[in-house]
């Protein structure tokens, strides 16, 4: 595997879960959010490394792995943002966007918070491993049609 396309997937994977962190404690968006971490994260970071001429799907391992690797982080940074978000909206301004998850993130332990998150994630990394799987094969079918159309 290459480190500089690593990198590259990392911090476009960081840089998805923060925006979409940020989105997630408006009402009624956060579960909208939250599934797009779940499935599409490492398909929008594949598809994008693709158009930009970065990436190559070459093998299907490199899909899975890069998938997980683009789920997993991606939804770190999902979480630590909209953790911090919303316990900042709890604790400073009486805010709660979603009474449950308000609750757990200012009144449980930070350990507990942590395993929460680490759990999510290889959740996240599961999914979005199958995503990229599937995001390979939907590539290299639309690549065989379009071979086989312009022969």
């Amino acid at each position: 595997m290459n480190k500089t396309l690593v990198k590259q997937i990392v911090i476009l994977s960081l840089i998805l879960g923060a925006v979409l962190g940020i989105l997630a404690p408006i009402p009624h968006v956060g579960l909208v959010m939250l599934i797009l971490i779940l499935l599409f994260a490492a398909p929008a970071v594949m598809v994008y490394m693709i158009m930009d001429g970065k990436f190559d799907l070459t093998s299907v391992v490199d899909s899975i792995v890069f998938g997980a690797l683009s789920g997993f982080c991606a939804n770190l940074t999902f979480s630590s943002v909209f953790v911090f978000i919303t316990w900042i909206l709890a604790v400073g301004f009486k805010i709660t966007p979603n009474m449950f998850l308000s609750a757990m993130i200012t009144n449980s332990p930070v350990w507990l918070l942590i395993t929460f998150i680490i759990f999510v994630g290889v959740l996240c990394a599961t999914t979005n491993a199958f995503t990229g799987l599937a995001t390979h094969y939907i590539i290299d079918f639309i690549r065989d049609m379009y071979e086989k159309r312009n022969k």
